[in-house]
């Protein structure tokens, strides 16, 4: 007999509860980074302002968290949630980078954020939807 034993979840759904506990990792950073800068906001006269986007991070933060949680007990709403999620959260970085972004940067980055951020959606709805009949 084999010391391994078989995985209880197919590999694309761990490779989305990774994706999705990056996510919020990335935005827990982006919070802790943001909370610390705060202060510039009186001197640089930042635009949008960082309160608003100190709350964006620490709600998606608590949101992936939480998805990633709820993906790790196998509930099946998280099969929508996942995706519409990472939707919602490609808009809001769209936004900022097109809104506020000075033009050099703005076009040549948010056109590559957001591609990423799109197929990271894609293959979330596959993974888990392929996955749905054994896993949840």
């Amino acid at each position: 007999m084999s010391g391994f034993s078989t995985p209880k979840r197919p590999r694309t759904v761990t490779i989305t509860f990774w994706s999705v506990t990056f996510l919020g990792i990335w935005n827990l950073g982006r919070a802790i980074a943001i909370g610390q800068q705060l202060n510039l906001q009186d001197v640089l006269n930042l635009q949008p302002d960082p309160r608003l986007r100190l709350v964006a991070a620490g709600l998606f933060t608590v949101l992936f968290f939480w998805l990633a949680w709820q993906l790790w007990r196998k509930r099946p709403f998280t099969i929508q949630a996942i995706p519409v999620t990472i939707g919602w959260y490609t808009v809001y970085e769209t936004a900022v980078w097109l809104i506020f972004a000075q033009q050099p940067r703005n076009w040549s980055l948010w056109v590559i954020s957001s591609l990423l951020l799109i197929g990271t959606i894609l293959f979330t709805r596959w993974a888990l939807r392929r996955a749905a009949q054994t896993y949840f």
